[in-house]
């Protein structure tokens, strides 16, 4: 009987489809699941603000002028990592809570976790510490059977014998798979 599930997510709506399965495994006696996702780690910007110029009309104290309005210029607003860094966690752990919110209203006990870094190192990593009794992942299969063996987040996990892992090749078609294809989501992995 598996009792703790990781569920490692990436962002896209191919990765979201293990959530009916997570829901079953819940249902059937597993005690708790946790959401993973892993980002990539932000850089500071490098810019420092130099205020915010609006465009207003041009007038003047005898009357309107030419008509014509100030170009805007663009704020350039200036962030620490660490800043980044807690944006982006924030960031990914609203879209977690997003996602197991289908879990959560079942009755569920569910978590959430974020890492920055390397995916495939990250779950694993993760997966041995937190003792889980099964992870559930979905695979892209994008490249052919090729890739899924050899360079794939998921296969990577498989091969590392941290946990047994449930595969599950979500169902795609025309614009969904055509979305995924060109998903790049802000700390998002590809599984």
């Amino acid at each position: 009987m598996f009792k703790r599930v990781l569920v490692p997510l990436d962002g896209s709506s191919l990765s979201e489809q293990v959530l009916p399965v997570v829901r079953e495994l819940l249902e059937g006696g597993a005690e708790e699941a946790t959401l993973f996702i892993v980002g990539e780690e932000p850089r500071a910007t490098l810019q420092r603000r130099t205020g915010l110029t609006r465009s207003l009309p041009i007038t003047g104290l005898v009357g309107q002028l030419p008509r014509g309005v100030l170009a805007a210029t663009p704020p350039a607003y200036a962030e620490t990592k660490d800043q980044a860094v807690e944006r982006e966690e924030h960031e990914l752990l609203e879209y977690l809570d997003q996602a197991g919110r289908s879990l959560v209203e079942a009755g569920r006990s569910v978590r959430a976790a974020v890492h920055l870094g390397e995916p495939a190192q990250e779950i694993i990593e993760f997966a041995g510490k937190g003792q889980f009794d099964l992870i559930v992942m979905a695979t892209h299969g994008r490249s052919g059977l090729r890739e899924t063996l050899q360079g794939s987040v998921t296969a990577q996990v498989v091969r590392s014998g941290v946990a047994p892992v449930l595969v599950i090749r979500p169902k795609v078609g025309g614009d969904e798979e055509r979305a995924v294809r060109g998903h790049v989501s802000a700390g998002a992995s590809s599984t």
